[in-house]
């Protein structure tokens, strides 16, 4: 989503968890710099190996964590590992 939205955050989604009117805001995607195209191979994206110096060093990442905005949300924010499945779709808030 964050490709079909020209590589720019602030785009919203919903989960298909969620009630059909809670939506919220994708506001940082983990190592992706708003504006840039996302490093890896399409669709995920994945296959980094961690840096020298981690303590899992050469072993593959795990998946991005994506931050999401909402008022409804607790503490207004929150943090999901699984933005790369396909329980979420994109939504226009203002055509809920």
């Amino acid at each position: 989503m964050y490709v079909k939205n020209n590589c720019r955050l602030g785009f919203y989604v919903r989960r298909d968890s969620w009630r059909l009117d809670r939506h919220a805001k994708v506001v940082e995607i983990q190592w992706v710099e708003d504006g840039k195209m996302i490093k890896g191979n399409p669709p995920y994206f994945g296959g980094f190996k961690n840096p020298p110096g981690h303590p899992r060093e050469g072993k593959i990442m795990g998946p991005r964590l994506v931050t999401l905005q909402a008022d409804w949300l607790d503490g207004g924010k929150m943090v999901s590992d699984c933005g790369v499945n396909y329980s979420w779709t994109q939504v226009y808030p203002n055509e809920i």
